[in-house]
């Protein structure tokens, strides 16, 4: 990588903006059901994303003996990847789930290559 702080940076704007896609996806804050809506949106997108950077990082140390935070900031993509098709249909217990099989299918396809 040629810059990993931009890596970085560029990781956390688009998990910012993921949450205007997906939280948005529930059109509308106009009552309690949708804001509650929302609010389970955010949090199943944020521990889905959590989940597979941080398994990912952990796996990555156990196979390469060193961390790598460009296959973190990945991982965090492939978590949102991962959540965002049933983001407002799961539970958070699912969402982490979710997360540490997308981190799984990320690394065997990054071995692949």
């Amino acid at each position: 990588p040629h810059s990993l702080p931009l890596i970085v940076l560029g990781t956390f704007i688009l998990w910012f903006g993921w949450y205007g896609f997906n939280c948005g996806s529930t059109l509308g804050l106009q009552d309690a059901g949708e804001g509650a809506m929302a609010a389970q949106v955010a949090m199943n997108t944020t521990l889905a994303a959590a989940t597979c950077g941080l398994t990912l990082l952990i796996l990555r140390f156990a196979i390469f003996r060193k961390y790598d935070i460009g296959g973190m900031c990945n991982g965090i993509l492939a978590g949102l990847v991962s959540i965002t098709a049933g983001c407002g249909n799961v539970e958070c217990g699912s969402a982490v789930l979710i997360g540490l099989i997308g981190a799984f299918v990320y690394q065997g396809a990054s071995s692949l290559l």
